[in-house]
C-alpha cells in the first residue's frame, strides 16, 4: 500500500520540479504531463486498493 502513496508523492514532486528554477522549454511540459499521469494512476491505484480492504 506505501508504494501506490509513494509514488503519488514522486509524480508530484515531478509536476513541481519545472517551477524550481528550471528553464521553461518541452522538457519542463513533458515533465508535467508525466507528473499528472504518475500521480492520477497511483493515487487511483492505492484507492482502489482500499476498496478492496
Amino acid at each position: 500500500m506505501w508504494k501506490h502513496w509513494v509514488n503519488g508523492v514522486l509524480g508530484l514532486w515531478i509536476i513541481l520540479m519545472p517551477y524550481a528554477g528550471l528553464p521553461e522549454n518541452l522538457h519542463n511540459l513533458l515533465m508535467v504531463i508525466t507528473g499528472i499521469v504518475i500521480a492520477v494512476l497511483a493515487f487511483w491505484s492505492a484507492s482502489e486498493s482500499q476498496k478492496m480492504i
